[in-house]
């Protein structure tokens, strides 16, 4: 190295590791907003901000106590691994939410009277009345938030939804999509 050089390549030689890509052509680009997965995973987790802030201020809860207290109180008594598929929630978090919601005496676990080996949660007198409390509350801001919709289209929103919400249920099943074309050329081919 010569006397004054610091060691560092000179700026060019820095900078031409790094020099941007051209522009994908049209067909190439994967434009975020026009991207369905991307807007409804955007549009899920606002709404489920928005109302996660809503249980922490005003009922003390956070979203998975607030989805088992809902399960509980649509099916009844139910054993934690049904928890874990009418909310879907993996088991660790319906553990540790059924914990919290035990602690804070929402929810009590048993054995079940048909089944004297199985465990079922269920909800106490305090849990239920909570439940009466959060139920107009959300509903009131799923209002507000389908507001911008007219009736047809809130029931066709609803229809779609139903479609997308079973297909990702065959993506939770398999935990994969269905393989490509040319996977499935390559398998039988």
């Amino acid at each position: 190295m010569s006397a004054g050089s610091s060691g560092r390549r000179p700026a060019s030689a820095r900078t031409r590791r790094h020099v941007a890509q051209p522009m994908p052509r049209d067909g190439d680009a994967l434009w975020l907003h026009e991207f369905i997965p991307y807007k409804l995973a955007v549009v899920a987790n606002r709404l489920s901000q928005s109302i996660g802030a809503l249980f922490e201020e005003r009922f003390g809860i956070q979203i998975p106590e607030w989805r088992i207290l809902m399960a509980l109180h649509a099916h009844g008594p139910t054993a934690p691994n049904e928890v874990v598929e009418h909310t879907s929630m993996d088991k660790a978090r319906v553990s540790r939410a059924q914990r919290r919601l035990v602690e804070l005496d929402l929810v009590a676990a048993s054995e079940d009277p048909r089944d004297r080996r199985r465990l079922v949660l269920f909800l106490t007198k305090k849990g239920t009345a909570l439940c009466r409390s959060i139920i107009p509350e959300v509903r009131q801001r799923e209002a507000w938030f389908l507001d911008v919709l007219d009736a047809r289209e809130r029931e066709t929103l609803d229809r779609v939804l139903t479609r997308l919400f079973e297909r990702s249920q065959e993506l939770r099943r398999t935990g994969r999509l269905p393989p490509d074309e040319d996977e499935a050329r390559d398998r039988t081919g």
